[in-house]
């Protein structure tokens, strides 16, 4: 027989001689096959090729996989005869120099001189399943089982074949024997568990691994796909222990130190998740999954400064992670460093001009810095590049009432009620614009078409109220505020309007007493609500608590021209015409209201009068009449 082997260009054809065989291999691989074949020489002078058997192989341990070829066996173990066993290590060679097809003649040699071993079956057949050869490899596996039934690698093999055929039922059939034959075989509780997991039956797969963990409390593969399983049953506690019991055997172990990390964020436990990532990165430096993984963990929580120091880490160690400009400059306005995150968006703006995300952060940054017309700019790309997006309409919107381009912000939101009916924000900002105009009956009928699509919107019975407010129609505007705190137990502002609208007509002043202090009780230093309850005292003639809430309201809210007209009211009332001048005066600087003039006018004449009617007598002591 001849057998051929490329060398380059040209093809050598060797006799089967063994003397010639052994001098090609022994210059190929030098002292690695002298003693192998001084060895099996000597064998096969000793024992005859007839003799014939198969050794059982030894089980799979835990970690091994299935379609890892096994080591020589020790010469006290016989799985093939001598001479079949030869060709068989000429394959194994001929595997390490990469001649594939070349290796599988010599295997296929190896079996035809020793047709009953069923060790150069599987090895084979782990070969041509290698080069996907599957038709051939399940002929062959099938042949090593027609020897002998009961060979647990062979069933497993088949099992494999079946399994990547997605013939699950007939694996789980080659597994569930695998087991019966050996219950302590690690392999086959993961494979089998994996055939239910991807059926999917995973209760069936969770009761397979922990008949596994029984048998082996240590496996460790057997503890992480239970916390896996658990995982996806969204039983997250029992996810939790599985994976903290597999950590107990493989401490350093990375990959269950993610998978309890995943289990923690699924929990909304981020800061245990943080805890784990922290974990890894200790075991594995410099590691850029796991900077990422933390930077965005502490970005979600709103912990701004350990997100930017974990993302400059990161791009120390990849500069040219290019995306990372758009997170440094998300997290450097998140922390109102305005100046710097300009220029990281502006950066990353560059080399990608139509990113929604940055050119949204970086318009928000130009609002911030108030550059106005720069912010308009990009809103207007944004639209260029998204032409229905509500976020860019909007804002562009907001931002022209802020330039006090009044006429252009109302033709927007106008707009967006044609292009956005079924979005609440659209009647929201279009109601505003008609409260801006004074037009509340406008307003009114916006909100209300608002809430015909979204009744429970708190926003728009709010400004309904305020609406009501504005029109004077007193009950109605009540109605729509307790409506508010119905659906919002929590609204203060609601609570306020209630209270002051009350005091205001000097009416019920008790429950409006009460409403007052609801929305302090939510907002205790909000010096609007200060003044309604200075207010509230006013009216109940209680001047000194009055005027003790008022200049607390004040402190809080100098800008405030209300808050000093009140304090200019309660201090006229106590008779301290000084103090209600000074805040009279303070009200009108901020704005001038026709009848605060008017009160200050008064005051000052009266105070003229007060000096006018101080008599010399009142001033100095009379004199003594001498005789």
């Amino acid at each position: 027989m001849w057998f051929r082997h490329a060398q380059g260009e040209r093809v050598v054809f060797w006799e089967n001689n063994s003397v010639q065989v052994l001098n090609y291999f022994i210059m190929k691989y030098l002292l690695r096959l002298v003693s192998f074949y001084l060895f099996w020489g000597i064998l096969l002078t000793l024992i005859s090729c007839s003799t014939r058997g198969v050794l059982p192989l030894p089980d799979q341990q835990e970690g091994q996989a299935v379609e890892t070829p096994l080591d020589p066996p020790s010469p006290s173990f016989r799985i093939a005869t001598p001479t079949a066993y030869y060709y068989y290590e000429l394959g194994t060679l001929a595997i390490n120099s990469e001649a594939i097809q070349e290796a599988i003649e010599f295997y296929q040699r190896a079996i035809q001189i020793d047709d009953e071993s069923v060790y150069l079956k599987v090895e084979l057949t782990k070969l041509l399943l290698s080069q996907s050869m599957n038709g051939e490899a399940e002929t062959l596996i099938q042949q090593a089982l027609d020897v002998n039934p009961e060979h647990v690698q062979s069933l497993m093999l088949l099992g494999s074949l079946y399994a990547n055929q997605e013939r699950f039922q007939d694996a789980i059939e080659l597994y569930q024997k695998v087991l019966q034959i050996d219950p302590t075989y690690t392999n086959a509780y993961l494979f089998l568990a994996d055939m239910y997991t991807r059926l999917p039956k995973i209760q069936q797969a969770t009761e397979i691994l922990q008949q596994l963990v029984a048998v082996h409390p240590d496996s460790v593969s057997g503890l992480y796909r239970l916390g896996r399983n658990y995982l996806e049953m969204e039983e997250y506690d029992n996810a939790i222990a599985y994976f903290e019991k597999a950590l107990e055997f493989s401490p350093d172990n990375i990959q269950l130190f993610s998978a309890l990390a995943l289990a923690y964020e699924y929990q909304q436990n981020y800061q245990k998740a943080i805890a784990m990532y922290e974990e890894m990165l200790y075991l594995k430096p410099g590691d850029g999954r796991m900077i990422e993984q933390l930077m965005k963990l502490h970005l979600y929580l709103e912990q701004y400064q350990q997100s930017l120091g974990y993302a400059e880490k990161l791009q120390k160690i990849a500069p040219e992670h290019e995306r990372l400009n758009l997170q440094i400059g998300m997290i450097q306005y998140e922390l109102e460093q305005y100046d710097v995150a300009l220029t990281s968006l502006q950066r990353y703006t560059d080399i990608y001009p139509d990113n929604l995300d940055a050119l949204t952060y970086l318009a928000l940054t130009f609002e911030r810095v108030a550059h106005y017309e720069d912010a308009l700019e990009t809103w207007m790309r944004i639209l260029e590049i998204e032409p229905k997006s509500f976020e860019a309409r909007s804002r562009m919107g907001l931002l022209l009432e802020q330039m006090e381009r009044y006429d252009e912000a109302f033709d927007v939101f106008k707009k967006n009620r044609e292009l956005f009916p079924d979005v609440t924000q659209t009647y929201l900002f279009l109601g505003l614009a008609y409260n801006h105009k004074e037009d509340y009956r406008s307003a009114l009928e916006v909100f209300e078409e608002g809430l015909e699509r979204e009744p429970d919107s708190v926003p728009l019975n709010f400004y309904r109220g305020v609406a009501f407010e504005r029109l004077g129609e007193f009950e109605n505007a009540i109605e729509a505020f307790q409506r508010v705190v119905e659906l919002n137990a929590d609204y203060a502002n609601a609570y306020n309007y209630i209270g002051y609208m009350l005091a205001e007509r000097g009416i019920r002043l008790d429950e409006a007493f009460e409403a007052i202090q609801k929305a302090l009780e939510l907002e205790p230093d909000n010096g609007a609500y200060l003044d309604s309850l200075g207010w509230v005292y006013y009216q109940k003639g209680m001047l000194d608590e009055a005027i003790r809430e008022l200049e607390r309201a004040v402190a809080l809210l100098d800008s405030d021209p209300i808050i000093h007209e009140h304090l200019g009211d309660a201090y006229t009332k106590k008779g301290d015409l000084e103090k209600a001048i000074e805040h009279y005066e303070k009200s009108l600087k901020r704005e001038f209201k026709e009848d605060v003039q008017k009160k200050l006018d008064e005051l000052k004449l009266k105070r003229k009068s007060v000096k006018n009617h101080q008599t010399p007598a009142t001033l100095q002591p009379a004199k003594q009449k001498v005789d």
